[in-house]
């Protein structure tokens, strides 16, 4: 064989391989852009009766639902304990704290007369409730068997 045969047969090889790598890039491409497509649509509304949020390891985190009562929204720590509630209820809004074991240690309510804070002890039973009762104040202070000990008036 040639000289000059081995080089058209080199540069038939060239151009071959040339188109060859221009059809990959544009595969390529064409993947890449049909894939990436038009944003996800984002509904205007979600309707559910609760929703659950759970963390990086499937635990359950939080909860807002509806029920008779009202709607109610839940924190919860990493072992599934509720810590934190708020609450939309018949009567008015509340705000409630618990503890590592789940009892209730603290709560803010606004009621129709008034609104009221009350702190619990690690039992769970209130020592202490400071409000408003038709916008007058009001203190009282118990034991810990839930006997009024003091009240301001």
């Amino acid at each position: 064989m040639t000289i000059e045969e081995r080089l058209t047969k080199l540069e038939r090889k060239n151009r071959t391989l040339t188109l060859a790598l221009v059809f990959v890039v544009l595969a390529a491409t064409l993947v890449v852009t049909v894939g990436m497509g038009p944003p996800e649509a984002v509904p205007d509304d979600v309707k559910a009766h609760r929703f659950i949020l759970v963390d990086a390891y499937g635990k359950v985190r939080a909860g807002l639902v509806v029920g008779k009562d009202g709607p109610r929204f839940d924190l919860l720590d990493e072992n599934g304990m509720g810590r934190v509630g708020m609450a939309l209820l018949k009567d008015g809004p509340r705000l409630s704290f618990y503890d590592e074991n789940g009892r209730a240690r603290a709560g803010l309510a606004v009621v129709k007369n008034g609104s009221i804070l009350e702190l619990m002890d690690t039992n769970g039973k209130r020592r202490v409730v400071a409000g408003l009762v038709k916008d007058a104040p009001r203190l009282e202070l118990y034991d810990g068997n839930d006997r009024l000990l003091r009240h301001v008036p």
